[in-house]
């Protein structure tokens, strides 16, 4: 029997860690061979027009392999100046992070793509971030730092023609119909307010993601030919969070945030707002208490909208679910005697509740806010996380 077999989970566990971690240091070696080449000229000293065509013979990498080889190692890499002298690399940072195996390649391209667009000064955080997520939530903590960070945008050009805003090509082929859509942040909001929820997987459903909102989709259609008939979602026109900040709306400027995460002016938020199926969360005023005690475990609307605004989605740290595919979590089991009260609750996505659950992450309340301790075996101190994507 192998070694292997004899192991426990938790030893395998270590030992694969290991092995990734060696493995991510030898990737950063192989860059700096890359780089190594790339600067010497090996490609025309070879005879070849560049490195992807050398590299494709002599190690048969694909060219999208190669190029990628190529960009870490300009971002990762010292270069050397026809005088001699040594310039280093543009990001230092990311550098030594996967030179150490703490970063796969998959970190580096994320992060080097998104330093093209922040400042220097910003490596230190986007790597310490990296450091404890993979690579999809450093690219959305990334996106969430840009926005923060220029929340005024660019400065204002001049005026360019009008595109068309909202784009739909539809097309007929072989029996079926074809539909493209690409329209505003707003639209796109409530459509999926409309899809989710439609979309969701029934008991022994073997469809996958796709199909389930495909037929979603045709579904909306129909109820929206049955729409001076019957009214959708229970009587209620489907609803849109619309979350902002008290003082921001007052004086009109800034931005506010749409349920699914993404933001919209506020001269668009007023417009919005005389639509009754909007419903307003204003940050900064006085709240309503929704809390509902011992009396019962189910979560009223109002408390709802409450918990959507603290936590704007799964509270998990690195999860990016919205708050539509999230589920109200009692952090002190209801059957154990906890509360129904917003110090209690946490929204966790289905994934991330079932973990909460069946494993050792432990959730906790700190200065009003939820936090997760780690199992020992991610991090022997167990020091509490926060969903750093979330934070206002």
């Amino acid at each position: 029997m192998s070694a292997l077999g004899l192991a426990s989970p938790l030893e395998l566990l270590d030992e694969l860690k290991r092995k990734v971690r060696a493995l991510q240091q030898l990737q950063f070696q192989i860059v700096e061979i890359v780089g190594a080449l790339d600067q010497q000229g090996a490609a025309e000293t070879l005879g070849y027009k560049d490195l992807v065509e050398v590299f494709k013979h002599a190690l048969r990498w694909d060219p999208k392999v190669s190029r990628r080889k190529l960009a870490q190692a300009k971002a990762l890499c010292p270069t050397v100046t026809p005088t001699g002298s040594r310039v280093e690399p543009a990001l230092p940072g990311v550098a030594a992070a996967m030179a150490d195996g703490a970063l796969s390649e998959d970190h580096v391209e994320v992060l080097a793509e998104a330093m093209a667009a922040l400042p220097a000064a910003a490596e230190e955080h986007v790597v310490e971030y990296a450091l404890r997520h993979e690579p999809r939530s450093a690219k959305a903590f990334c996106k969430e730092l840009a926005y923060r960070l220029d929340q005024d945008g660019p400065e204002p050009k001049e005026p360019e023609p009008v595109q068309p805003r909202n784009v739909v090509r539809r097309r007929w082929q072989g029996g079926r119909y074809q539909l493209f859509a690409d329209v505003d942040a707003e639209t796109g909001a409530k459509l999926d307010a409309l899809i989710d929820p439609l979309a969701k997987p029934e008991p022994d459903d073997v469809r996958f993601a796709p199909e389930r909102e495909g037929d979603a989709f045709c579904e909306i259609v129909d109820l929206a030919l049955r729409a001076d008939q019957y009214r959708i979602c229970g009587g209620e026109r489907v609803q849109l969070t619309v979350t902002v900040d008290y003082d921001k709306l007052r004086a009109g400027i800034g931005t506010a945030r749409l349920d699914n995460g993404e933001h919209i002016p506020m001269n668009q938020v007023r417009k919005i707002a005389c639509d009754s199926g909007i419903i307003p969360v204003l940050l900064g005023s006085r709240s309503q208490i929704y809390d509902v005690g011992r009396k019962t475990r189910t979560i009223n609307a109002g408390l709802r909208r409450v918990l959507v605004a603290r936590d704007a989605g799964c509270a998990f740290p690195g999860c990016t679910r919205p708050p539509k595919h999230c589920e109200a979590h009692h952090i002190r089991y209801w059957s154990d005697g906890g509360e129904t009260i917003l110090g209690n609750l946490v929204l966790l996505c289905r994934r991330h509740h079932d973990l909460v659950h069946q494993s050792d992450w432990q959730v906790q309340m700190i200065g009003g806010l939820p936090v997760f301790r780690p199992p020992a075996f991610i991090d022997p101190q167990r020091r509490p996380q926060r969903n750093l994507l979330r934070t206002a």
